[in-house]
């Protein structure tokens, strides 16, 4: 793998932001990386893309300034953003080609929904599909 340049953490909750963080920042800060912070909210489909939901924005803005909080320590240069889609995997796919990313830090649980039993989880998804590494990052027991 070639020393990522710019490189995506896709933040879901604050429990997994500290430790994705280290990770972003630990394998970009010698590289002068960019590092772009990415929350994605899922808009279920009877639920128009552009429809207020202020608790769930509520709480991806949360995710991000505390995320952006660890990383602005390494000076590494910081993006963030917030999308809406029907599928957080599909968004993280198309984000990593829009901005050209080299690799790729997601979180996993341990615990699986009905819904990911029948379509897959959203890291199985992007480790599928990036045009790019990604790196999983998955809890102890």
């Amino acid at each position: 793998m070639k020393k990522p340049k710019r490189i995506l953490v896709g933040l879901r909750s604050l429990d997994q932001t500290v430790e994705l963080l280290d990770i972003a920042v630990r394998l970009g800060a010698h590289h002068n990386a960019s590092l772009f912070l990415v929350h994605v909210i899922e808009v279920p489909d009877a639920t128009p893309l552009d429809a207020p939901l202020p608790e769930l924005e509520a709480r991806g803005d949360k995710v991000l300034a505390a995320g952006a909080r660890l990383a602005k320590r390494s000076k590494m240069k910081v993006s963030m953003v917030t999308l809406r889609a029907r599928s957080a995997g599909q968004a993280l796919v198309e984000e990593c080609k829009d901005k050209k990313i080299d690799l790729v830090i997601l979180g996993s649980h341990r615990r699986r929904t009905l819904g990911e039993l029948f379509t897959g989880t959203t890291h199985q998804f992007v480790a599928k599909r990036a045009p790019c590494h990604v790196i999983l990052s998955v809890p102890a027991k």
